[in-house]
């Protein structure tokens, strides 16, 4: 099933990063740049509202020209203050139904779609990023994700092997699986309408549905500023949480408290997301042990005041954030072991900095048993040393040979939205070797809890 935040999800933007400037001069979305105050009006004209010192801009803010621009998103063009609401967007202005059922409100999407210019969200809808079943990877602003990537067989479906199968290969494809079987009543193939609008939901919808304006906030769980609202009748209000200057972009979270990885941001959203990241992983012996013991993860974990091992008691938080292999990566040098929900409860919540995260990672790696972190050690060294390519390979070999021919095919006027996949394939598995091998570094060369059964 679709793997949804358990308050919100979000739009696919690409990978995020800080903005240094905002542009909204010319380029491939130029018009939906330029088009946004139509977008702000049609807004207000419903009851919507939105602060002024919001634009929508391209972070990074990319060449004078518009030839290279950053990722877009809402960005502030003046000070706001922490606690400003930021947006609200009533219940009727969104995309949804009484039940909210997932199948539900992409029918609704679909209705609605179908009407063209006489629905109400015609205006909205011209600011849709998904739609790229098609091989039409020009018309969005969008990478695609997995779930439209060509499937094993199919012509161009070289970005699965690309993933050298690790996480989420073989799952790629459950998101779409699962809307044709629980969605699709009629078992045909799907219109070019119905994956249009299952892509919308996917990559942008709130469990309350389609919500315009929120769904056009970038996300990022290291400078994440702003938190979420539903009031009495049903609407939804976006609140800073910190001050954002001008230039700075406003920022959602698509995977609150560890509950969804890095992997799943990708498998969901189609981007490696920025710091703090958080891989997860398991292989034969984490299936069999947590198989045999369903709770064997809370070992992982000891008191050293009282040497108490594997009890969570009076909250002093040695639950552990998954029973499978994980780090929680702040930096490229920096990472947790086997986080703790305490530990990855700020992800989506609030902002810390390196020398917080750092204090806290080795509190809780005074806590971590010398076995479990052996264990992880082993599974992590055992797979980069399975794989048909090293990171060095990766990054300056494949990764660079592909976009250069990428590019050239490009400035003849081809569009290659395979090629488009495997490169975005690359850099993934890329960034899930450097989670791997920082969890091997970390095993190697910091010191963990070790106890009488260990000795």
């Amino acid at each position: 099933l679709l793997s949804a935040a358990s308050v919100i999800v979000g739009t696919a933007a690409g990978g995020v990063a800080a903005a240094a400037a905002v542009n909204t001069g010319e380029s491939k979305d130029a018009a939906t740049i330029k088009n946004f105050p139509s977008l702000v009006d049609w807004f207000h004209s419903n009851d919507g509202k939105i602060d002024p010192r919001i634009t929508l801009g391209y972070e990074g803010g990319g060449d004078d020209d518009g030839s290279k621009k950053g990722i877009r998103g809402l960005i502030a063009t003046a000070h706001i203050e922490p606690e400003t609401v930021l947006i609200h967007t009533p219940e009727s202005l969104m995309i949804t139904t009484a039940e909210r059922t997932h199948c539900g409100i992409i029918q609704r999407i679909i209705d609605e779609l179908s009407l063209g210019d006489d629905s109400k969200w015609s205006i909205y809808f011209q600011f849709d990023g998904s739609n790229n079943f098609d091989d039409e990877a020009s018309s969005s602003s969008s990478p695609r994700v997995p779930t439209e990537w060509k499937m094993e067989g199919q012509p161009g479906s070289r970005a699965l092997s690309e993933l050298q199968g690790l996480p989420p290969a073989g799952e790629t494809h459950r998101h779409i699986n699962w809307y044709t079987t629980a969605c699709n009543d009629s078992n045909e193939q799907l219109t070019d309408v119905q994956l249009r609008a299952f892509s919308m939901f996917l990559t942008r919808a709130a469990d309350l549905g389609m919500v315009p304006m929120y769904d056009l906030m970038n996300h990022h769980n290291g400078l994440i500023n702003t938190r979420l609202e539903v009031d009495d009748d049903g609407g939804l209000s976006v609140i800073s949480t910190t001050a954002i200057q001008a230039g700075e972009s406003i920022y959602n979270t698509y995977a609150r408290e560890g509950v969804e990885s890095s992997v799943d941001v990708f498998n969901t959203y189609g981007f490696v997301e920025d710091y703090p990241q958080l891989w997860r992983w398991s292989d034969k012996d984490m299936i069999q042990l947590v198989d045999d013991d369903p709770n064997h993860a809370f070992q992982r974990y000891v008191n050293p005041e009282d040497n108490t091992v594997g009890v969570d008691v009076d909250g002093r938080g040695f639950e552990p954030n998954s029973h499978h292999y994980e780090i929680l990566v702040v930096s490229p040098t920096l990472g947790a072991l086997h986080p703790t929900k305490a530990l990855v409860k700020v992800l989506g919540n609030g902002q810390r900095s390196i020398h917080e995260w750092e204090q806290g990672i080795a509190h809780h790696h005074a806590t971590l048993r010398t076995s479990f972190v052996n264990a992880m050690h082993d599974s992590a060294q055992t797979i980069l040393g399975e794989l048909p390519t090293s990171i060095e390979q990766d990054e300056t070999l494949i990764l660079p040979n592909e976009k250069r021919l990428y590019e050239k095919v490009k400035k003849v006027g081809r569009v290659d939205p395979g090629k488009e996949d495997t490169i975005q394939a690359i850099e993934y598995r890329l960034a899930f070797k450097k989670a791997l091998k920082l969890a091997v570094d970390i095993a190697e060369r910091e010191k963990f809890y070790v106890d009488s059964e260990e000795l």
